[in-house]
């Protein structure tokens, strides 16, 4: 009996910490890939779309050779199964085709977490262009408000921030259900997740890079539209950034909800039906940029300079460092470097780059630093304006501005010692004893080490347990 206990004891502790473990790890994740026979103005799309998480993990997506990234979209929602909320979401990379054929997508794995999703790849065909659409008429395009069903308490929205920009130039899309409290009968959201992403596929513009506000969940805010009041339901945003000059057109989109109708007598059941809403197309008209040297290469958008160097009396061979820190709205996800001239006065290494990105608003706003390593090889007073400037185009003042440094260093004095300059074969690299690093040391990681602790102590428990069972 004592034995059987033992083992019945030994069962359970394993299934227990097995649970605990699938517990602590429940993430279902998929991947979808999206058409694989397009037209060229059409992009390509590859979603991942995990379940039971809200928190935005960091994905790195195959690269498509043919094709080109572009932007990153991510829609969150949030539903309840038994009383309690699950969070959902799905994060999409699009592709654009360099041109027409026929592409292979090898097999790829994704790695979210812990969780490998695989995918076993597709060929892809790539059609040439259908046509370019004929231009809009200019001017702000007014919000969309669409009557589909009985009357306007109920309708779906697609609204513009502007009805013309120029290239690269952002302006901002959302797509709202409004119902208003006069609205006879009870309507419930379904599916929302599927009917989201079949519904991006038509609206999301083909031209464009896209940030995804990634709207986390549906609450209703109280509107007025007409003296009348109505709950309006956000379903997505996202700013758009054309990149070339081919007409923006949003088509229609349809939204299906369920619709709940009183009982025909009295303690009757209620009546349950699937109703359409469809949302008007728009159009938005995209201008090009006025003749420039870079007119291609500049960002688009308001920005200013804020910067900073370590150091503004270096000696020679003495390295600092210089922050060109471009702040403002716009694209700062595909914001250019700085192009740096050549020089006989500084060793001037890649920049160390970082950014931080605002999407909440209805403007994409934020910064992108550039971190830059100088050693001076000259001695004299020398102006970083020479060397550090950024231009740009101003869509507002309708002309390209400059973003200049300011900032002067006056370089003199002997070499400086060894604890405040950096040498290699070179004075001043910043790659000082690369060549006595042994590259085999890897960091310690305190996540594994901590793991292996715990399986440590863990079988320590398990042998302990055994030898008192065995004693018994």
């Amino acid at each position: 009996m004592g034995i059987l206990k033992f083992k019945l004891f030994i069962v359970l502790f394993f299934y227990e910490l097995l649970s605990f473990k699938t517990l602590a790890q429940e993430l279902s994740a998929a991947i979808s890939l999206g058409e694989t026979t397009i037209s060229i103005e059409r992009p390509f799309t590859i979603s991942v779309i995990i379940q039971n998480s809200d928190t935005r993990p960091t994905l790195v997506f195959p690269e498509i050779k043919g094709f080109v990234k572009r932007g990153l979209a991510t829609s969150v929602t949030t539903s309840e199964i038994q009383g309690k909320p699950v969070a959902s979401q799905v994060i999409t990379q699009s592709y654009n085709a360099v041109k027409p054929g026929q592409y292979t997508l090898p097999p790829f794995s994704i790695t979210i977490g812990e969780t490998v999703v695989t995918s076993a790849g597709a060929t892809l065909t790539v059609r040439p262009q259908n046509g370019i659409a004929s231009a809009p008429a200019t001017g702000t395009v007014a919000e969309s408000v669409t009557k589909t069903v009985g009357s306007g308490d109920a309708f779906l929205s697609v609204r513009t921030s502007a009805g013309k920009v120029y290239v690269k130039e952002g302006f901002s899309v959302k797509l709202s259900f409004f119902v208003a409290e006069s609205y006879p009968f009870e309507l419930t959201f379904f599916e929302l997740d599927q009917q989201l992403q079949e519904l991006l596929k038509e609206l999301r513009p083909a031209n464009c890079w896209e940030e995804n506000t990634g709207i986390s969940e549906l609450k209703p805010f109280p509107v007025t539209i007409n003296n009348k009041r109505y709950s309006e339901y956000r379903i997505y945003q996202a700013t758009f950034f054309p990149l070339n000059r081919q007409p923006i057109q949003l088509p229609s989109v349809r939204l299906r909800m369920i619709q709940f109708k009183p009982a025909p007598t009295p303690g009757g059941q209620r009546q349950k039906e699937v109703v359409s809403f469809t949302s008007r197309p728009q159009a938005v008209t995209v201008v090009p940029l006025p003749p420039h040297p870079a007119q291609d290469q500049v960002a688009v958008g308001q920005y200013r300079l804020v910067e900073k160097a370590s150091r503004l009396a270096p000696r020679i061979g003495q390295s600092l460092q210089y922050d060109f820190r471009v702040v403002g709205e716009g694209n700062i996800a595909s914001m250019p470097t700085p192009v740096i001239p050549d020089t006989t006065t500084f060793d001037i290494f890649p920049p160390e780059i970082k950014d931080n990105i605002d999407r909440t608003g209805s403007v994409v706003s934020g910064f992108k630093n550039f971190r830059y390593a100088l050693v001076p090889r000259q001695n004299g007073t020398f102006s970083l304006g020479k060397l550090f400037r950024w231009i740009y185009f101003d869509p507002r003042r309708q002309r390209y501005d400059t973003l200049r440094s300011s900032i002067v260093l006056r370089v003199g004095g002997v070499e400086p010692t060894s604890s405040d300059t950096v040498q290699v074969s070179l004075p001043g690299s910043i790659y000082t004893g690369i060549e006595q690093t042994d590259s085999a040391e890897q960091p310690l990681n305190v996540h594994n080490l901590l793991q292996l602790m715990a399986n440590v102590v863990l079988i320590v428990l398990i042998l302990g347990m055994i030898y008192l069972f065995w004693k018994k």
